[in-house]
């Protein structure tokens, strides 16, 4: 007989109206696939990024559809060969199809795997140059973000230097033009003049990287200044005019530079070739000044003495004893 304090024992059963019930290993499937697509995506985009300009092309040449434009009639791997329905191949002469072909990557290739390529109307070509290596000119251009902007930068600048060569070119052409002008007045002048005809052998014409060189040198028979001394004769001092007025209205600078032969003074005391080849310098300057020469054109007056021959295997021979004035040549000044 059962004890009445004793509770009876309920089971109650709840059924679940469904949605989380097991999904069983599905997911894992799906999950796997997509790693493995994205995996396989950033080894694409590792590739293209370590790749050269050269393999992409290649890579996007590969995969440029080749597409016969002339009517079917062609050079592809069929030879204009269709195939039909019946597994026959046949050839057609049909006209150029109207249908507008795809184009898209065969311009550029590389605009298939670089977008930024893509809608750019203007671009910087860079070609290979042909000529020889020591000829060739080393030009860096910067196409990276502002490749468009740095290109015509680059470009202005080679137009600058293209500019400037010539206009350095016609610069030294005007002075050489500028000398034989000079050469060919002071020659005249001299050769009009029946007392200086006899001296046209005394005047030289030098012409050297700083400028023109005017020379008035000795000769056997006529000197151009007194033995001994920086006291200008008649006849060199006439000289000197002349070659003054030539040059009176020409913007260029001026030196003056006096020379000795090798023998040496015979005065007693300090005075020595030294003194008498700048005292004969400074005298050739004033005549030059006093016949209308700015004195502000005369930069340098100079005694070389002895050691500066004409004829160095002669050192005591006249010509070495001369006075030359050099007419300075300047880029910066135009003839």
């Amino acid at each position: 007989m059962a004890r009445r304090n004793e509770q009876a024992v309920i089971i109650k059963r709840v059924e679940e109206s469904g949605g989380h019930q097991h999904h069983g290993g599905a997911w894992k499937v799906a999950y796997a696939d997509f790693m493995t697509a994205m995996m396989a995506f950033f080894l694409l985009l590792w590739i293209l990024a370590a790749s050269d300009e050269e393999k992409l092309r290649g890579l996007a040449d590969y995969f440029t559809p080749s597409l016969s434009e002339a009517g079917g009639r062609g050079e592809g791997l069929l030879d204009g060969m269709v195939l039909g329905q019946d597994g026959v191949m046949s050839g057609t002469d049909g006209p150029h199809t109207p249908v507008q072909l795809p184009s898209f990557g065969q311009e550029n290739p590389l605009a298939v795997f670089d977008s930024r390529l893509r809608d750019q109307e203007s671009r910087v070509v860079v070609e290979f140059d042909s000529r020889p290596e020591g000829e060739q000119e080393s030009q860096t251009i910067n196409t990276g973000e502002n490749g468009v902007a740095d290109g015509v930068a680059a470009a202005q600048a080679a137009a600058d230097a293209e500019a400037d060569a010539e206009a350095a070119e016609r610069a030294e052409q005007e002075w050489e033009d500028t000398q034989d002008r000079l050469e060919d007045t002071i020659t005249e002048r001299v050769s009009e003049d029946p007392e200086l005809q006899a001296m046209q052998e005394n005047l030289l014409f030098v012409r050297t990287a700083d400028g023109l060189e005017i020379q008035i040198v000795d000769k056997n028979s006529s000197s151009m200044f007194a033995t001994g001394s920086a006291r200008i004769e008649a006849r060199t001092r006439e000289l000197l005019r002349i070659v003054a007025e030539a040059i009176v209205d020409m913007p260029n600078e001026i030196t003056i530079a006096g020379h000795t032969d090798s023998v040496p003074y015979t005065r007693a005391g300090t005075y020595s070739n030294w003194e008498l080849s700048a005292d004969r310098a400074n005298a050739t300057r004033r005549v030059l000044v006093d016949t209308g020469v700015n004195p502000a054109r005369i930069t340098r007056i100079s005694g070389l003495a002895d050691t500066a021959p004409l004829d160095p295997e002669h050192p005591a021979a006249p010509e070495n004893r001369r006075i030359s004035v050099t007419l300075q040549y300047s880029q910066d000044i135009q003839p």
